[in-house]
């Protein structure tokens, strides 16, 4: 269900009164070629990630090689 959102009112100089007013979230649209585009990168990057894990076992002399910093930047982490 949307948020619900506090309104308070003003009326003749009268006290607030709580209203919960409903509010609705904007729906997001996405393009078909977004949709193919996430599409891919997943996909891809599945496949990486089995490459990445089967050379990690010794089933694949070759394939994705993962980066490790030698000298990483401690502000970085």
């Amino acid at each position: 269900s949307p948020a619900q959102k506090l309104v308070f009112n003003r009326v003749n100089g009268k006290r607030p009164q709580v209203l919960l007013q409903q509010v609705s979230a904007p729906e997001e649209c996405y393009t078909l070629a977004h949709e193919e585009n996430v599409r891919f990168i997943y996909e891809a990057w599945q496949q990486v990630e089995q490459q990445l894990d089967g050379s990690r076992s010794g089933d694949s002399a070759c394939g994705p090689v993962q980066y490790v910093e030698k000298t990483p930047n401690p502000g970085l982490k």
